[in-house]
């Protein structure tokens, strides 16, 4: 494996805060990082996300795919891979004329999936070093927005400020029945729950929160307009500003 490559810190940081990918390709595999790149972008909801140093061991993540999911990618970028498996809400790995499995790559497996059952599917990896798991879908339910700003101040911006109270402000798209919103660490570890208050005036969602030093990113889970789990990520990780 490429585990005696250098990671630049900086590429990581901005990577991670700006929402962007970390993908960990050999300098041969760079050449064929256009298809990496074309898939993602080509799946712009974010269902899971997160990223950091791997530990010893099998690791195992399920997210729920829900019926507006036309197309979902699902992406592990391990340093040293060792296991990088999708399963199926059947228990059943990804296969046939609707899967496209990306596996050519030393610390890279990208599968995706056209139409996929909704349900509860699973990501198991192992491995050691740097690693990023991605889950993202192309689907009518997102995202659309996430701002912040000092309490009792007008000015949003897409940074928390640190050491004050701040409001965030959540823009959704697509049918939803019911849902809540959380705070997490930029490994998927709860932070703080967001208990949600509807703005009448421009349709958006506001809560307020006092940011401790970490990057955290927005997630969302409830239910669709059939009553079916959904999840959904803000990619981006949002450190305070001094």
């Amino acid at each position: 494996c490429p585990s005696g490559a250098r990671i630049d810190p900086s590429y990581f940081q901005v990577g991670e805060g700006t929402g962007g990918h970390l993908l960990l390709l050999a300098p041969e595999e760079i050449g064929d990082s256009a298809t990496l790149l074309t898939a993602l972008g080509g799946h712009p909801e974010t269902l899971l996300r997160l990223a950091g140093s791997l530990t010893p061991g099998l690791h195992e993540f399920q997210v729920p795919v829900d019926p507006s999911v036309e197309s979902v990618l699902f992406s592990i970028s391990v340093q040293c891979l060792q296991v990088a498996d999708i399963v199926r809400p059947s228990g059943a790995a990804p296969s046939g004329d609707d899967v496209v499995d990306l596996s050519n790559f030393r610390a890279e497996r990208m599968v995706i999936v056209k139409r996929p059952e909704p349900g509860m599917w699973t990501l198991r990896l192992s491995g050691s070093g740097v690693s990023g798991v991605v889950v993202q879908a192309r689907s009518t339910i997102g995202i659309a927005d996430v701002q912040f700003a000092p309490v009792r101040s007008t000015n949003f911006t897409v940074f928390p400020t640190a050491g004050v109270e701040n409001v965030v402000k959540i823009r959704l798209r697509g049918r939803v029945r019911e849902f809540r919103a959380s705070l997490v660490s930029g490994v998927f570890l709860p932070v703080a729950s967001l208990p949600l208050e509807r703005d009448e005036t421009d349709g958006s969602y506001k809560a307020r929160f006092t940011p401790g030093p970490e990057g955290v990113r927005v997630l969302i889970v409830g239910k669709d307009d059939k009553g079916v789990a959904f999840q959904r990520m803000y990619a981006p990780l949002m450190t305070p500003m001094r």
